[in-house]
């Protein structure tokens, strides 16, 4: 089973026996930082929770795993979270059999916030088994571990993504999912320069030399961010940079992603969401 929650930024997985819910980028603590800049906002950590636990309550999923960035500071915690944190996830793992997280590149120091029985996995991410297939779990600033490039489905979070549509000077931001493939060739080439190993003519045959196995071709799901605060990384305009080493090292098919906003709706693949440039 994985399948979106209906008009929500979360997955469920698993069985009807061990179901699964996804989230991912919470940033609690987020408020702080426009506070800095002069934006006054009421703190969003029972907004947050509120909202989850009506998802939970809804569908009864016997674990929580979250994809990252559950704080918003990066290495130092900030007074905000040290205040709410520990009470998030305290009352989270409540609603559950399991609460898990995979670390993001704002999880400095988490486990300084978390409940023992929080458990959290490193950055470079984890595979969980839906039926006969593998489900690789990662935040997506950092590449994942090898076995994690045989997966059948890989979902990462991070670059929040958003689509724009401007019409008569009007400007609307909509959260999407995004669905895509990697290009196994730059994968293997890339992957294997990260991991400091030889790469001939042939990537894929040089990554099967060096790990024993064949890179998969996988499904992969992009989350949109969790914490509706955020805004997030408008995908459908020329100058958007997906942030992340799948993505800075050109591995993603970006152009054939296929776009659904939280309800399910397609919106197309993103090469047809991009507004020409009728200047040039």
């Amino acid at each position: 089973m994985l399948k979106l929650v209906p008009d929500e930024p979360a997955l469920l997985l698993g069985t009807p026996s061990n179901k699964i819910l996804l989230i991912a980028d919470l940033h609690l603590g987020f408020e702080r930082a426009l506070l800095s800049k002069g934006i006054n906002i009421p703190s969003q950590t029972k907004k947050i929770y509120h909202k989850l636990k009506s998802i939970v309550d809804r569908f009864s999923p016997d674990s929580i795993i979250i994809l990252g960035d559950i704080k918003h500071g990066t290495t130092r915690i900030m007074p905000q979270e040290w205040m709410e944190i520990h009470r998030f996830l305290d009352k989270t793992k409540d609603l559950v059999r399991s609460l898990e997280i995979v670390r993001g590149n704002h999880d400095g120091s988490l486990r300084n916030l978390s409940p023992k029985e929080v458990k959290i996995h490193p950055s470079r991410g984890i595979p969980i088994l839906d039926g006969k297939k593998m489900i690789a779990l990662m935040h997506g600033h950092a590449w994942p571990s090898p076995k994690l490039l045989r997966c059948d489905v890989l979902i990462m979070a991070h670059n929040h993504p958003v689509v724009e549509f401007r019409e008569y000077g009007f400007r609307m931001v909509e959260p999407v999912w995004a669905k895509t493939r990697w290009i196994k060739r730059k994968v293997a080439k890339a992957f294997l320069k990260f991991s400091g190993m030889k790469v001939n003519n042939d990537p894929i045959d040089s990554f099967r030399n060096a790990f024993d196995f064949d890179i998969y071709d996988p499904k992969i799901v992009i989350m949109p961010a969790f914490n509706p605060l955020l805004g997030g990384n408008a995908i459908n305009t020329s100058e958007t940079q997906f942030l992340g080493p799948l993505f800075s090292s050109e591995c993603i098919d970006l152009e054939e992603s296929e776009i659904y906003l939280l309800d399910g709706s397609y919106l197309g693949h993103l090469k047809n969401l991009i507004p020409k440039d009728y200047s040039t």
